[in-house]
């Protein structure tokens, strides 16, 4: 018992906080070695510093509390990768989202926020129809860059609660379903087109110049739902 280390000294030695030793304690991730029964008082072993400081420095990338214990109680290496690498693409998709964020606020320092007038209505959603959900989600994310978001099943465009905003959602095929049609300013009309029918697309009109309008083509996606692309 005179080996063992009290709390305090042990949060010092490892980096964590007292009040993160006890909260370790009560959901079983780092027990101490000993709890006096009459004071409830915590002490460690020195052998536990080895994973109190890994979970400082796994805490300290934010890798969430159940995994802190998986990681603890792993076979190996190759699973230890493998929470690592799941957690690293949640961080990320964050980054990500951060960035669009900080890109409007950037937007709305610069231009102040934007407050139009309500409409009675405005077209806000294109229902796709699908006959393989995952295949049109791959095709209009490599064909067109558009970034899914699988919780609304829908490509979202532009900011929510402004003019820019806009879903393109993605919905399996019911029968009796029609295709939909639809428009898509892009940058590279030829490339884009390209890129569509190397993805499976079915070239309905190539990329064609007109005096009345940009240069666009006319394609149908994997499921038959035809997309005219016009030069942005």
């Amino acid at each position: 018992m005179n080996d063992l280390m009290e709390i305090g000294k042990f949060a010092t030695a490892s980096g964590l906080s007292v009040d993160a030793l006890r909260h370790y304690d009560e959901v079983g991730v780092l027990k101490p070695a000993s709890v006096d029964p009459r004071t409830s008082y915590r002490r460690y072993d020195g052998a536990q510093l080895r994973d109190a400081r890994l979970i400082c420095q796994l805490r300290g990338v934010d890798l969430p509390v159940d995994e802190v214990r998986a990681v603890l109680q792993a076979d190996g290496p190759e699973q230890v990768q493998g929470i690592l690498h799941r957690h690293q693409r949640r961080l990320a998709e964050r980054a990500h989202a951060l960035e669009k964020m900080l890109a409007t606020s950037e937007t709305y320092v610069e231009k102040g926020v934007p407050l139009p007038p309500r409409r009675a209505c405005r077209v806000v959603q294109v229902m796709v129809s699908t006959r393989d959900h995952d295949e049109s989600v791959r095709f209009y994310t490599e064909a067109f860059g558009l970034e899914f978001n699988p919780d609304v099943s829908s490509f979202a465009l532009g900011a929510y609660n402004t003019d820019s905003f806009f879903l393109l959602t993605v919905e399996n095929w019911l029968d009796g379903g029609t295709p939909s049609s639809f428009g898509l300013v892009v940058d590279d009309v030829d490339a884009r087109h390209a890129t569509a029918l190397a993805l499976g697309a079915t070239e309905i009109s190539p990329p064609t110049d007109y005096s009345w309008k940009p240069r666009c083509s006319v394609i149908d996606d994997p499921s038959g739902n035809r997309i005219q692309l016009s030069q942005g």
